[in-house]
């Protein structure tokens, strides 16, 4: 069989400085046994070496296709750029710092059946490569059947994502701001166009030196919830409310966007907790599921709760 007898697999990546990792996702891109794909790779305006290694592998790998930004535009937009530049019939989405599975593609393929997009599992390695002996998913139960389960958490990483080409295309454009794998992650399971595989198919790094972890761990965070992730969740939920109310979908979003962004009253805040709290198992899906008179889900809900409204008076100044 020809690699031109199976549907082509266009493969995204956007760099930005990322010299020092490159090498080690490139070569597990060029090395899958998936054959047929073409290597998208768009450079948001590097000024490390990033440029020169992504010049030496194209001069000795055909299916690499590489364009160069003339300003920085960001990495959701040069996502959505990238997906454009795809030929594909299917979409895989990469980070420029991690190890896939040679396997990965195929094994992708091979599963996402009917559904618009398919996301796997990942192993959590270091800067040095050595894992970590964690993974993104740690339970074999999750499922992905609600859109209900990603509305204040994103479990759908953009570099575990394969998808239809006619798919992704109705997920664009990608908002201006927020995360565009949570953006996909919502449109897909609104849509029931989504598929869990539970396999490990991905190397993902994680660095001690990343904007958000810095953001988690430093004195601007509150308990558990950091300023960042905070903003980060308030705007998803607002641009998730529009899809929503359009479709007249959004009596339970404004429960969540009353916690977020409206000014409320003790009796508001109180119903709002306790909302949260009946909805424990789809609201934090990748928590241990508990019955509803386990004093252990109503002290999770309680410091959530708590925390959102921490921030919210210190972002928006009330409550």
């Amino acid at each position: 069989m020809t690699n031109f007898n199976i549907p082509l697999i266009s493969v995204v990546l956007c760099t930005y400085n990322g010299e020092k990792y490159l090498k080690y996702q490139l070569d597990s891109l060029v090395a899958q046994t998936y054959k047929n794909i073409e290597i998208i790779i768009v450079d948001d305006c590097s000024n490390d070496n990033t440029k020169s290694i992504l010049s030496e592998y194209q001069s000795r790998y055909v299916q690499i296709k590489l364009f160069f930004n003339l300003e920085n535009i960001g990495f959701n937009k040069n996502f959505e750029k990238a997906i454009k530049l795809a030929k594909g019939v299917f979409i895989a989405i990469c980070d420029q710092d991690d190890v896939w599975d040679l396997d990965k593609l195929e094994e992708l393929k091979a599963n996402i059946g009917d559904k618009g997009m398919i996301f796997s599992n990942s192993r959590l390695i270091d800067e040095t490569g050595f894992f970590q002996g964690k993974h993104l998913f740690e339970s074999s139960g999750f499922t992905s059947s609600d859109y209900r389960f990603i509305l204040i958490n994103n479990y759908v990483a953009g570099h575990t994502i394969l998808a239809k080409a006619h798919f992704i295309e109705q997920t664009l454009p990608f908002p201006e701001h927020g995360y565009y794998d949570w953006w996909i992650g919502f449109i897909a399971t609104y849509n029931q166009q989504i598929i869990f595989l539970d396999k490990v198919l991905t190397s993902y790094r994680v660095h001690s030196n990343s904007v958000i972890q810095k953001e988690v761990s430093s004195s601007n965070s509150i308990g558990g919830i950091s300023i960042i992730q905070y903003k980060s969740c308030k705007f998803q939920l607002e641009t998730f409310y529009k899809v929503l109310k359009k479709n007249r979908d959004d009596t339970f979003i404004r429960k969540i966007i009353s916690l977020y962004s409206k000014k409320t009253n003790l009796l508001k805040r109180v119903f709002i907790l306790f909302f949260l709290y009946y909805h424990y198992n789809i609201l934090f899906p990748l928590h241990k599921r508990r019955k509803l008179t386990s004093i252990t889900r109503f002290k999770i809900v309680k410091r959530y709760w708590r925390d959102v409204l921490e921030c919210k008076l210190q972002v928006l100044g009330f409550i």
